[in-house]
């Protein structure tokens, strides 16, 4: 199997073009992150137990956020609503064009046991209860992506695009904590313990991280060193 080859066009194909003719490299560096952690997940004992066909995890995982490709090139998005959270209207579609553009894509290059159970992977992900072990592992790999400094990125994006600075930002994370939104995450959305563990570990560092981001924006940091000892 080209394992290059399939990288090099899962690339290719989620490459988003720039006004200024660059490339914004969003969804790709999300895909990577999460088939590299979907790989290692399906390697942990109670999920090789299932037998996951590591060649379709990996495949679509790589594919499994494709459809904001379909939906930006329809017009029905710009670029920096990318990754912003599905609305449960648009999931099936979304799921729909990312099996389906693995499929076109990858016809040639995944052993053909492999490629049907990759884009039913895909596929599977616009359920909340997920029947395939292969669907079960980039799930959890996608909702770990979520957690951590690396999350920030793609809220300040969002936050940038509509105006908003770093107070934004801040006020998300607030509302978030406010509602325990995190504290459900974590309970929801992890099914096996040891990719738990390193969510809640991820967390742990994002909220030191929030706890500095917010003390340098108001200056607090500088008060406390300029006060008279």
């Amino acid at each position: 199997m080209h394992w290059d080859a399939i990288w090099n066009r899962a690339q290719a194909d989620l490459a988003i073009k720039t006004e200024q003719g660059g490339e914004d490299p969003i969804l790709w560096e999300h895909s990577a992150r999460v088939a590299k952690s979907a790989r290692q997940i399906a390697r942990l004992p109670e999920v090789r137990a299932a037998s996951p066909d590591e060649t379709a995890v990996v495949a679509a995982a790589l594919y499994h956020d494709a459809g904001w490709i379909a939906r930006l090139r329809g017009g029905e998005i710009h670029r920096g609503e990318i990754l912003s959270r599905l609305k449960s209207g648009v999931l099936r579609e979304h799921r729909e064009h990312g099996a389906r553009m693995l499929e076109d894509a990858l016809a040639e290059l995944l052993p053909r046991g492999s490629l049907p159970r990759a884009s039913e992977a895909i596929r599977s992900l616009k359920n909340s209860r997920i029947e395939s072990i292969e669907g079960q592992v980039i799930a959890e790999a996608d909702n770990l992506d979520e957690l951590g400094v690396l999350s920030l990125w793609s809220s300040i994006r969002r936050g940038a695009v509509a105006g908003g600075g770093v107070q934004a930002v801040i006020d998300t994370w607030r509302r978030r904590k406010e509602y325990r939104f995190w504290e459900k995450h974590l309970k929801e959305s992890f099914r096996f313990a040891p990719v738990r563990a390193v969510a809640e570990q991820r967390l742990e560092v994002l909220e030191q991280f929030m706890k500095w981001l917010e003390e340098q924006h108001r200056g607090d940091d500088l008060g406390l060193a300029l006060e008279p000892s």
